[in-house]
């Protein structure tokens, strides 16, 4: 190959990999408004690539559907922080992982809809969904360590799945959106459940 022509192979492929990440970025931004059956014209509307360019950077829609998800649990794993995880009463660490989970959810919900509709005919967004659940478990084996070292080794491990099942965006979701609660009385269903576990 000509040395000459590498500058231009890689500004293709650039450019490329450029009008493929805002047609995911487009996407994203159209599920978290609430629309989660876009048209291929909206996404292409929104990220500024032509119709006919969408199936150029991607086969399908399906492929499009489960890059964009996979993005966002990507991302969903920076969220998934505690600061100072395991400090404080534990009031204050309730506290402190319910607000965590209110704000993922807050941020996830609308893609994590979608998330859980592509789960059982795609294996790499059920295998993202088992790693974020896993994390979970282990963060709040962490976060309550003082409170569940009373228990046995199998008490621990249920009690640990137990909050983080609470706690999980499918138990808010159940709250904010199927319940209609809001974040403040959400919340409080929330303190009450984990406080009784941990008892």
């Amino acid at each position: 190959m000509n040395a000459d022509a590498l500058p231009t192979i890689d500004g293709r492929r650039a450019r490329r990999d450029q009008n493929r990440d805002r047609v995911v970025d487009a996407l994203l931004e159209i599920y978290r408004e609430g629309n989660l059956q876009p048209t291929v014209a909206e996404v292409a509307e929104r990220s500024g690539v032509s119709h006919r360019s969408v199936f150029r950077y991607f086969e399908d829609l399906d492929e499009l559907y489960r890059v964009t998800v996979e993005r966002h649990f990507e991302a969903m794993f920076d969220l998934l922080i505690i600061s100072a995880i395991g400090e404080g009463s534990l009031d204050d660490r309730v506290e402190t992982i319910i607000e965590n989970r209110q704000e993922i959810y807050d941020v996830a919900a609308p893609v994590a809809r979608v998330g859980s509709m592509l789960a059982p005919v795609e294996p790499i967004i059920a295998e993202h969904r088992r790693g974020m659940a896993e994390r979970a478990v282990s963060q709040v084996g962490q976060h309550f360590a003082t409170e569940l070292a009373t228990l046995s080794s199998s008490g621990r491990r249920a009690a640990a799945e137990a909050i983080a099942a609470t706690l999980s965006i499918d138990s808010i979701e159940y709250l904010r959106h199927v319940r209609g609660l809001d974040r403040s009385a959400s919340s409080s269903v929330l303190r009450a459940a984990v406080n009784g576990i941990l008892h």
